[in-house]
């Protein structure tokens, strides 16, 4: 078998690494204006990542459910699954877009019916099970002052959640107290929930800017 010499593979590295850099920069650019540069990046970005797509799901998912289901295992039911995903692939053809609708009008149905039923009351069930919480802890003989507190805070906030949203209750609604403690508690909650958004993108682009200094330029040690 051929190997190919060291200083091919230092050379492909690197143009693989430019390359990159030159796609993430792309990406970045935006933040200026959208541009020519950003638009080619942002069309190769959505093109590999569908053929990525593609490939993955013909190698993990049509082809062991061909060779191992079908054939070995004989179960051929898994045609019909297998025919309505190709189905799909109709719709660039405007003659055969009539195909396309099937397993997307299917799918679409599944979904809703999964959505109305499982999905959502399951889910609600769990929550409501894990908002019963005691107000006095005792692990193991004593009291646990901390996760006393803790469920405390824990279920007065929900509570005020909860009575926020009560507006058929007059007194709820003229009690201002209430109210405010609530609209804190809402505020709260999703300054937290933006905040952890926020340091989620800020941790992608710390990333990004690493490989671009250390990786690409080689400014900061590795």
């Amino acid at each position: 078998m051929f190997t190919p010499p060291a200083i091919w593979v230092t050379q492909y590295a690197n143009v693989g690494t430019w390359v990159a850099a030159l796609l993430t920069l792309g990406i970045m650019s935006v933040l200026w204006r959208e541009n020519p540069w950003y638009r080619a990046c942002e069309h190769i970005f959505v093109g590999t990542t569908a053929a990525y797509n593609v490939v993955t799901t013909f190698s993990g998912t049509i082809k062991p459910g061909v060779t191992e289901n079908m054939v070995r295992n004989g179960d051929w039911w898994e045609i019909i699954p297998i025919c309505l995903g190709l189905m799909i692939y109709m719709q660039p053809i405007p003659s055969l877009r009539w195909i396309s609708r099937f397993p997307t009008a299917y799918w679409i149905g599944y979904n809703a019916g999964m959505n109305l039923t499982i999905r959502i009351f399951m889910p609600l069930f769990t929550e409501i099970t894990a908002s019963m919480r005691p107000l006095i802890v005792v692990n193991e003989g004593s009291f646990n002052l901390m996760a006393s507190v803790t469920n405390t805070v824990f279920t007065v906030n929900m509570l005020l959640a909860f009575l926020y949203f009560f507006f058929s209750f007059e007194f709820i609604s003229r009690s201002k107290r209430v109210l405010t403690g609530a609209r804190w508690v809402i505020m709260v909650a999703f300054g937290a929930a933006f905040g952890t958004s926020v340091m989620a993108r800020i941790s992608l682009f710390l990333g990004r800017a690493e490989f671009l200094l250390v990786n690409w330029l080689k400014i900061l040690p590795s």
